[in-house]
């Protein structure tokens, strides 16, 4: 049956421990050290990613920053166009006034200046007119009927109508 021997028993202690010490120090130190490994790796991996994330962050903050510098010059730079371009814009309709009452100017000018040439050629014809009755009339006898006939050819001369006597 069973009995007990205290050498064997402690044999088998020893056993037993010196067992337990080489699969502690060959397999489980290996396996610790393994897993503490990774243990580091994965809390560099996530270092990393927390890392990548603030400049992630830091990158979207810096472009929205940038985006609304972009608008903002975006829009003074339209306005001062406009503004440019309202200022040249009211700088040509002045100057296109100006021309337009300079030729104004020169029209009336010159439609007054083609006035006094009708007026004078005008003059110069009543001038003929008159010089025309005054030979006539040196060269007739000074009659009433003469004398209207004469009266007549000078008003319708004077205004440009002939009479039916004439021409």
């Amino acid at each position: 049956m069973l009995s007990f021997d205290l050498v064997n028993f402690i044999c088998m202690v020893i056993n037993i421990l010196i067992i337990f010490l080489l699969t502690k120090k060959f397999l489980f130190g290996r396996v610790n050290d393994i897993i503490e490994k990774r243990r580091e790796e994965i809390s560099d991996s996530y270092a990393a990613a927390d890392k990548v994330t603030k400049e992630a962050q830091q990158t979207k903050k810096d472009y929205e920053y940038n985006t609304a510098l972009f608008e903002k010059e975006k829009s003074e730079m339209m306005a001062d166009a406009r503004k440019e371009a309202d200022e040249k814009s009211t700088a040509i309709v002045e100057k296109a006034n100006a021309d337009a009452a300079e030729i104004i100017k020169n029209a009336h000018a010159e439609a007054a200046y083609i006035k006094s040439l009708a007026e004078l050629d005008r003059d110069k014809q009543v001038e003929e007119v008159v010089f025309d009755v005054a030979a006539r009339l040196a060269g007739q006898a000074i009659t009433e009927e003469a004398n209207s006939d004469l009266y007549d050819k000078f008003l319708s001369q004077a205004t440009g109508r002939e009479t039916g006597s004439e021409r």
